[in-house]
């Protein structure tokens, strides 16, 4: 089994989340190319199920964006 951890937010755009007329969602996450070393194992992932854990993180000020 594969893991990675990595901080990400929701993007300031209307489709960052999508229901989808089929019943199912879409997200997407903008990563800070401080995670994105963290996040490259996500390439090595495509076409496998996922399982997901998403925890938000108190806020420390508008440099949460860029962790």
């Amino acid at each position: 089994m594969k893991s990675t951890t990595f901080i990400a937010h929701f993007p300031s755009i209307q489709s960052a989340i999508l229901v989808a007329g089929d019943g199912g969602m879409k997200i997407r996450l903008d990563i800070p190319e401080s995670q994105m070393g963290a996040a490259i194992p996500l390439l090595t992932m495509r076409g496998q199920a996922l399982r997901v854990t998403v925890e938000t993180m108190e806020s420390g000020g508008s440099d949460d964006r860029r962790a």
